[in-house]
């Protein structure tokens, strides 16, 4: 933290980080224009129109406003990408308040709640009937965590940031290291792309298995970018239908695969590329115990066995693949069954997806480290080890970060359930349950979130969802960026 502050150049700094901000938001503001289109189809909507060109339009001026000297910067540290990724989705969230405070009439705090977890890919949700709010508000959420899916700054990358240094840092920034061509804006073009079409799939298949096209459209955005945030209070479970749930499930899986894994598949038009990749490999190795384990304890609790698998394979896949979509209620479900679905949230998806949670790749590399370690302990001196994961080859440094990481995720996490546990006095379950949703940007909820939950909890519940989104490293520099330069500004002052 001292090395940081000796290192803060005040001036350099507010420069380069309100030209990134800019140029992010331009972006937000173009994604604010895309619900009023749908006044064209439900004409009777078009009063609310208001509430997202205003927002919209604001978000862009202002953007082009504090971006106006982008042209200018000639370097950008990974710190400042950092406080400039952290930044935008904190405010990225504020400014979509303005739908939801004025259309559905919900305090700013609920509000906000329900921003953040649309742009983080969560899903918890404060709301309730949600079959009576205007098509453009639902739109609104699923189109949120559609483009939150794949990140705000990737969007920015594919239709305003030039090529360079900037763009780097903050593809980073956001918690994204997968190169599929060498240049990276064209790596966020492809993205978009395999995400454009796979949502399109997803949308066909939904609507020929008896789901209106609205609908369609919704969970199709909200199930590839793993979500969760339905039309409907009993989210897949309204449907009653085993086709629609196992199209759901398809697309989770699909959202949870590294979008490398889907280039290679496209590229080769074979599915090879897909059962060789190690994160897919152990998405299924930990599924199987998983499923296995919820369905027996349903089918103790009464469940019978058909039903018992069919509720735990499909909340399983929505728990690792980090999506949130049910067809049951989980807050009825015996301890052992929430206690194993929210391991599977920690867990998480693939590095590179739209998932969230630790990773898989991270959980494996910890798993691999372990042998590694007793390798060295038991092989000759000097003996070379060979440090690889299927495809991907690991440093040291690299072992030391994934270690550091999920050693503070899992602060995080403790201290979250701790309080949860604290201020509600549900048992240890529950409490972890919720807090793991929230910090890997589920939306599986055992009932704590709801529009009667005490404010502090929101709070911390948004805060959650923000660090997990940002995997924690960039909003911890934020946060202590934020604490170094504020005193100095201050004094300047």
């Amino acid at each position: 933290m001292f090395e940081l502050g000796r290192h803060i150049n005040l001036s350099d700094d507010i420069f380069v980080v309100k030209n990134l901000i800019g140029s992010i938001l331009q972006g937000v503001g173009l994604a604010y224009l895309f619900p009023v289109l749908l006044a064209w189809f439900y004409p009777n909507e078009i009063k609310y129109v208001v509430y997202f060109a205003a927002p919209g339009a604001f978000s862009i001026l202002l953007g082009a406003w504090l971006s106006r000297h982008m042209g200018k910067i000639e370097d950008v540290n990974l710190r400042q990408a950092m406080v400039s990724a952290a930044f935008t989705w904190l405010f990225a969230s504020f400014v979509s308040v303005v739908p939801f405070m004025g259309i559905a009439h919900m305090s700013f705090v609920n509000s906000y709640f329900e921003s953040m977890s649309a742009w983080t890919g969560t899903g918890l949700t404060v709301m309730t009937h949600l079959s009576s709010y205007p098509h453009m508000l639902l739109f609104w959420r699923a189109w949120m965590q559609w483009l939150g899916g794949i990140g705000i700054v990737l969007v920015a990358l594919t239709v305003l940031i030039r090529p360079g240094v900037a763009a780097a840092r903050l593809y980073r920034a956001e918690a994204r290291s997968e190169r599929i061509l060498p240049n990276l804006v064209n790596t966020a073009k492809v993205i978009f792309q395999i995400y454009l079409v796979l949502t399109l799939v997803g949308i066909y298949l939904y609507y020929i298995n008896g789901m209106p096209l609205f609908d369609a459209v919704v969970n199709a955005m909200t199930g590839l970018g793993t979500g969760g945030m339905s039309n409907h209070d009993a989210s897949i479970g309204y449907y009653h239908s085993t086709a629609i749930e196992a199209v759901t499930i398809f697309l989770m899986i699909m959202g949870a695969v590294n979008f490398t894994v889907h280039y290679r598949m496209f590229a080769q038009r074979h599915l090879k590329a897909f059962f060789e990749d190690v994160q897919v490999r152990y998405m299924f190795i930990f599924l199987i115990p998983a499923i296995s384990i919820v369905a027996y304890s349903l089918f103790q609790a009464g469940d019978p066995v058909g039903q018992a698998l069919r509720q735990a394979i499909f909340h399983s896949v929505s728990a690792i693949t980090c999506t949130g979509f049910g067809i049951a209620n989980i807050a009825n479900y015996p301890q052992v069954a929430k206690f194993i679905l929210a391991i599977l949230m920690v867990i998480g998806g693939g590095a590179g997806s739209t998932a969230g949670g630790i990773k898989l790749i991270r959980v494996t590399l910890m798993y691999e480290s372990l042998k590694w370690t007793l390798q060295q302990a038991i092989l000759p001196k000097g003996a070379v080890i060979k440090r690889k994961v299927g495809n991907y080859v690991f440093s040291t440094e690299d072992i030391q970060e994934v270690m550091s990481f999920t050693m503070t995720y899992f602060a995080f996490l403790l201290f979250g359930t701790v309080y949860v546990m604290l201020r509600t006095g549900r048992n240890l379950a529950d409490a972890f349950f919720e807090v793991a949703s929230a910090q890997g940007n589920v939306g599986l909820s055992v009932g704590i979130t709801s529009p009667h939950m005490a404010v502090d909890l929101k709070v911390l519940l948004i805060l959650l969802m923000w660090i997990g989104r940002l995997e924690i490293f960039s909003t911890l520099v934020f946060i202590i960026s934020t604490f170094l330069l504020v005193p100095r500004v201050v004094r300047r002052g």
